[in-house]
């Protein structure tokens, strides 16, 4: 009877944690999704702004690709390699030419609308 009452209470005590972690896990997820997002609203603004004063878009997208690999739940995780790719894309190209920006700022519109979604 007290062997059976430990096991139960080890079981009960397992799930617990097995339930916290993913409760965490999930926690975590959303919070890195919002920072992206708003990361993203930042970076659609800044397209409007004169070159001199707009962020170094490079770095940008470096932050950016930092915060989407650490997405694990697989709920996220298209939308995470969306921004990945994007990311990638853009933080390895160094100086980006007005067209390469015009792409971006398109990517980063479809990426927005996919938040919504």
């Amino acid at each position: 009877m007290i062997a059976e009452t430990k096991l139960v209470k080890f079981i009960g005590e397992f799930f617990s944690r097995l339930l916290q972690s993913k409760k965490e896990k999930r926690e975590q997820d959303d919070r890195l999704l919002r920072e992206s997002y708003d990361m993203l609203k930042e970076l659609e603004k800044m397209w409007f702004l004169p070159p001199a004063e707009r962020k170094d878009f490079v770095d940008y997208t470096n932050l950016l690709l930092q915060k989407v690999q650490e997405i694990r739940l697989r709920r996220n995780k298209a939308l995470a390699r969306q921004i990945r790719r994007f990311a990638r894309r853009n933080c390895l190209a160094g100086v980006i030419p007005d067209p390469e920006l015009k792409r971006a700022h398109k990517e980063t519109v479809e990426l927005l609308e996919k938040f919504d979604h």
